[in-house]
């Protein structure tokens, strides 16, 4: 297990304080130049991974190989754990960082919390992790509670507690860290507003300007005397471009958050977003080295750096696609065999020749790790409770593109998660649903519990609010909104009992029209009315007025709270499948007549959120 780098807890509104005293002391020296230094040359490899969430398996993956269609083995922590550690001895000078969101997202968090993937880091041994939005999704205490039970040193630099938080000592702006007698600093940063409208951050816990923050630390490093600064961020690949072009000093990034995968991956069928490393020059002028590992632990990112003195002299690296050794094809007549003799020889010859595609056994501790936990895990999640009769896809935003399909009317199982939510609360008028709040596909075929989980996550309620149909028009305007104003997809709604027309082109207030609203007796619509106070139902979390849903909490302010039924929103998919089944039916998408989005037109800019 490798031991923490040095660090120091320093409150990023103490920054400004330090950097002054420090900068006084060393007023004295300011004319000297040190040539030795400026000419000195050094070399550290970073391996860093991002967004893993719970992803602690084998997972796999279609990949397009000599021309044939492949299904591969991919990922997997514990094959991760073992290319960290052939690298590391590879690479004597080096650094192995996590950019942020470890958790949330499968049965491994779902029925251990924190347990699971904090042993499993804590194996690898990560020399820094920066705090991701959904660390916070389990409020301050459950974060508090990770951190405690991690070896590793955790940064950022926006997030400020006040003092006896529970919290508080237990994360810092940044870290240094000796890399062949050469010092490093890394800096956190935790992206802001998404943390704040998405997760569940306590009213004690505020965010400063990433940017801003960002640069103070930057300052306050040097005022130190370092001058080799990485940035371990959990801010998306977008906003590290812009970041890194506003802000001096910088050398390096490692980001999370946006799950974007980089490098040239187009011949085995995967659509990248840029060039790993993505080079661009900082505020000074100089070159910024940008890097991330796509998601779900299926890459690990091996980036060399070298220093000419503190500046970036060269950055290169590998993306390292991790593969099993078991590969699946179909027949002429599709049916699918396992790849043997010759055929697999090629195969393996072609996977070897590319750095990018990384075959690799399991690190048979992680392995062991995951192990004590998986029995539990399958003994549940094998559990067949019902069957999808077709791929039920999953777009957030109607007319985008997603893993290379459109939807016109978006979400396919989306609109399934608000009927089961729906027919579960008898009092429910109208069930709404955020779009980030159900993450998967759910291909044909059977539904298991582990299905259900991974679709739906995270540790919510349903919960119910009375509201005016013009409230309810507005929470909907109040979602696309924040999705406008740069917020995060994850909040277009998707509803059951209710279907309206979507115009993007529009301004707040006027992107909906023609609500129409089911009656529970006797399934016909009609239009919503604007004075007529109905029940929805939603799941806890944007029931708080998160990611952009501020009237379900403005309501709630002048009414008084809405009432939280307490029932598992995961667990209430599982009944209504299973429900579905005993009456004999598969899961399909719904009839257009039921189906929330009426139209949508998008706006003139394909690329935008909208």
């Amino acid at each position: 297990m490798k031991s923490k780098p040095k660090y120091k807890t320093i409150r990023p509104l103490a920054m400004l304080a330090l950097i002054l005293m420090l900068a006084t002391l060393a007023i004295t020296g300011c004319g000297d130049s040190d040539d030795t230094t400026e000419n000195t040359q050094s070399t550290v490899t970073i391996l860093h991974v991002n967004d893993v969430h719970s992803h602690l398996d084998t997972d796999s993956l279609d990949l397009d190989v000599d021309g044939t269609e492949t299904r591969c083995e991919i990922g997997g922590m514990a094959r991760m754990a073992a290319l960290i550690e052939d690298l590391s001895t590879e690479h004597e000078n080096h650094l192995v960082l996590h950019a942020g969101d470890a958790v949330q997202g499968t049965l491994y968090y779902t029925l251990f919390e924190e347990d699971a993937d904090a042993e499993v880091m804590n194996a690898i041994g990560f020399d820094a992790m920066c705090i991701g939005n959904h660390e916070f999704d389990d409020g301050d205490q459950w974060l508090a509670d990770f951190i405690g039970k991690l070896d590793t040193p955790v940064i950022s630099a926006n997030i400020e507690v006040p003092e006896g938080h529970v919290l508080d000592g237990l994360f810092s702006p940044y870290i240094t860290t000796s890399v062949d007698g050469e010092t490093i600093g890394i800096i956190g940063v935790t992206i802001a507003g998404k943390t704040m409208e998405s997760s569940q951050p306590s009213d004690e816990v505020s965010f400063s300007d990433e940017i801003a923050s960002v640069q103070a630390a930057v300052d306050s490093l040097k005022a130190e005397g370092v001058g080799k600064i990485v940035l371990l961020s959990h801010y998306g690949y977008e906003n590290v471009v812009e970041l890194a072009q506003a802000v001096t000093d910088l050398d390096v990034i490692v980001d999370g958050d946006s799950h974007t995968l980089l490098g040239d991956f187009n011949a085995y069928g995967l659509d990248s977003s840029g060039n790993y490393p993505t080079v661009v020059q900082n505020a000074d002028g100089d070159d910024v080295c940008i890097a991330q590992a796509w998601e779900y632990g299926k890459v690990l990112g091996e980036l060399e750096v070298t220093f000419m003195g503190d500046k970036i002299d060269a950055c290169s690296g590998t993306p390292h696609l991790i593969l099993g050794d078991t590969f699946v094809r179909e027949d002429e007549e599709y049916g699918e065999y396992t790849v043997a003799g010759d055929e697999r020889t090629q195969l393996i010859t072609t996977i070897t020749a590319d750095d990018k595609l990384t075959m690799v056994a399991e690190d048979e501790t992680v392995a062991g790790i995951i192990a004590g936990y998986t029995e539990q895990v399958d003994a549940l999640g094998a559990i067949v409770i019902g069957t999808a009769g077709e791929d039920l896809m999953h777009n957030r935003v109607p007319g985008h593109e997603y893993s290379g399909v459109t939807l016109e009317l978006g979400s396919d199982i989306a609109p399934i998660v608000a009927k089961a939510f729906y027919d579960l609360d008898p009092n429910a008028d109208i069930c709404i649903q955020n779009a980030g709040g159900v993450r998967i596909n759910v291909e044909a075929g059977d539904i298991t519990y582990d299905t259900a989980y991974t679709l739906l996550p995270f540790s919510n309620t349903l919960f119910e609010i009375e509201m005016t149909g013009a409230q309810i028009k507005q929470v909907l305007e109040d979602a696309i909104e924040n999705i406008a104003q740069g917020g995060s997809t994850g909040s277009f709604p998707y509803c059951y009992a209710l279907k309206y027309d979507v115009d993007a082109r529009s301004d707040y207030g006027n992107r909906l029209s023609n609500l129409e609203v089911k009656d529970r007796t006797t399934g016909t619509y009609a239009s919503l009315n604007d004075d007529a106070v109905y029940v929805v139902v939603t799941n806890n979390y944007i029931a708080a007025g998160r990611d952009g849903y501020d009237t379900f909490a403005t309501v709630q302010e002048q009414n008084g709270p809405g009432t939280d039924t307490y029932l598992d929103y995961a667990l209430s998919f599982v009944n209504y499948v299973k429900a579905e089944t005993a009456a004999g039916e598969t899961i399909m998408t719904l009839p257009v007549e039921d189906r929330c989005i009426k139209s949508y037109i998008s706006t003139d800019d394909t690329t935008d959120d909208l």
